[in-house]
Formats: structure tokens, C-alpha cells, sequence
């Protein structure tokens, strides 16, 4: 029976810049996927490769700041059930890439994303790609759910991080995932953000709202509020319960259904939108395949 490699690509916002790396490194090995799902950022970076523009994408990624990166999710703290509506950024990879069909498309590819009624996991198999990327990160509390058919759609990180069984049930035989998450709560990694301020995102556009009404009312009734020192933003706390459940997840859904191969990246030093760092983190997916290489040796010879 011939191998049929699937590649399962795990939701971690700038984290999933090293998923570029990954396929690099693997494509290095002649390791080419047959099946792509996604959850995420993961869903985002598997769609840049079922539809060829994987480099492109790349160095797009390799360009943006953490600025750059909001000015494209469409900031409204008036949206409704998030602060972005993240429609700018789909727009923009539709105009620049093209939209596609993903029941056209040569590989198959599934996004994965969860009813925030029901709660229940949905594969996207169907319709526009794009459209199914932005379903699968709409994060909570950060980008708005998405209407589709009778449903309002949820990030996939929240049911299915590393979509392992998503892979086999599209056909893979074996299937590479790639985890994240696995070093996501590690206490020294969070005490050196907490001081660097790297996850505080509220310094970027909510900190500045939240600026202003304090100086104002400082103005206003002549007070001194107290000297300003870290504490979480309100980022910070939906990205780190985000991040905690996750783990948890992911711990299950890996044990009850293990890949065959799993990639577990060393990324817990970077933050939820640290971009800047875009070089280092692909660098980091490449690493991590070198670094493993001898889980990949069965995957070379068909039975």
C-alpha cells in the first residue's frame, strides 16, 4: 500500500511562521504532503501551499511588524464579538493571491474551525479558501466570528489545535503534525515577556484608548493615578486563557490520537503577534525537522 503523508499544521498565531520553515526542511528530505489540514495560523500557511503561493506568503511574513500586522486586522473596538473583523486581510489575500475553490484544488486541504453554538468541530472541504482561513483564526475576544450557512464560526485552536485525525480522515496513512504549544506555559518564558512587555499587545492600540481616558480624567478631577508598572492587558489575558486551554487540548487530542511524526517547536519566547522576529521563527521550523529527523526515516519507503 502506498504511504499517503499528511501534514497537520497547529494554530499558535506568530508562532505558525515556522510552519514555512517546517515545509522547507521537509521538502529538503523529499517529504512532499498529499494531505494539508490546518487549524489557524496553520490553516493560513496550509492554504499558501495547496494554492502555490507559499513563498510569497513567506516573504510577506518576513516584511510585517506587529504594527503592520494590526493595521491589517481592521481594529474597531465598536465590532461586534471582537475587536477586528480581520475582512481587511482576507480581502488583501484574495486581491494579491487569487481566490480558489478548495474542492478544485490538487491536494486536499481542510480547514478546522468550531459552532460556537454547538461547540462541535468543523472541517471546511469546501468553498473559498480564503474565506475557510478566516473562519479557522477568528481568535476569540481578537477577531469576530463568522457567519457561514446557519452557524457562527469560532478559531479552531478551541476544539482541534494539532488536527491530527483530521488528516486520516481525509485518507493520509500517516500523518506529521506539528504542536506549538507544547512549551507555551513555560514560567521563565512568561516572566521575560511579562518584563520585556512583549505580551502586552494593549501597548499597540488598546493601550492607547486606555491611555487617553486616564489622562483625561486626569486632567479633569486633578488626580495622580499611581506610577504605571506590568500587569495584563486585556490581550494578554484572552491570549494567555487561549493558550492554557490549548495546551490542554492539544495534551488530549494528541494522546488519544498521536501522529506518527510530531514537530514540536521551541518558540514559547515569542509573543502573540511578534512578527518582527519572522526570520528566526522559520529558521527555528527548520531546526526542529534536523533536529528529528530520524522519525521521518519510515516515511521515505512504501510498504
Amino acid at each position: 500500500m502506498k504511504k499517503k503523508i499528511g501534514l497537520a499544521l497547529g494554530s499558535g498565531a506568530a508562532r505558525g511562521i515556522c510552519h514555512f520553515g517546517v515545509i522547507r526542511a521537509l521538502e529538503e528530505q523529499n517529504i512532499r504532503p498529499d494531505v494539508i489540514c490546518g487549524t489557524s495560523v496553520g490553516a493560513l500557511v496550509g492554504a499558501a501551499y495547496v494554492t502555490g503561493h507559499l513563498s510569497a506568503l513567506e516573504d510577506w511574513f518576513c516584511e510585517q511588524t506587529s504594527r503592520k500586522m494590526l493595521s491589517h486586522l481592521d481594529i474597531n473596538l465598536f465590532a461586534t464579538g471582537g475587536i477586528a473583523d480581520g475582512e481587511k486581510f482576507i480581502h488583501f489575500l484574495k486581491t494579491k493571491y487569487g481566490d480558489y475553490k478548495i474542492e478544485d484544488l490538487p491536494i486536499p486541504f481542510a480547514a478546522i474551525t468550531c459552532d460556537m453554538s454547538s461547540g462541535k468541530e468543523v472541517w471546511l472541504t469546501e468553498g473559498s479558501i480564503w474565506d475557510a482561513v478566516r473562519a479557522s483564526g477568528a481568535y476569540p475576544g481578537l477577531l469576530s466570528p463568522v457567519r457561514r450557512e446557519n452557524q457562527w464560526l469560532l478559531d479552531g485552536g478551541i476544539v482541534n489545535p494539532v488536527p491530527v485525525s483530521v488528516c486520516r480522515a481525509l485518507g493520509a496513512t500517516h500523518v506529521i503534525g506539528v504542536n506549538l504549544n507544547h512549551d507555551i506555559l513555560s514560567p521563565k518564558e512568561q516572566k521575560d515577556k511579562e518584563k520585556s512587555g512583549l505580551l502586552n499587545l494593549d501597548n499597540t492600540v488598546l493601550g492607547k484608548v486606555r491611555d487617553r481616558l486616564k489622562q483625561s480624567l486626569t486632567d479633569r478631577f486633578s488626580f495622580n493615578p499611581k506610577p504605571k508598572e506590568y500587569a495584563p492587558g486585556i490581550l494578554d489575558v484572552i491570549s494567555c486563557t487561549v493558550n492554557i486551554m490549548q495546551d490542554r487540548i492539544t495534551r488530549s487530542r494528541l494522546a488519544g490520537d498521536p501522529a506518527d511524526v510530531i514537530f514540536n517547536p521551541r518558540l514559547s519566547h515569542i509573543g502573540f503577534l511578534e512578527t518582527e522576529k519572522a526570520i528566526d521563527i522559520i529558521e527555528e521550523g527548520k531546526k526542529c525537522v534536523l533536529r528529528n529527523a530520524e522519525q521521518l526515516a519510515h516515511l521515505h519507503d512504501d510498504d
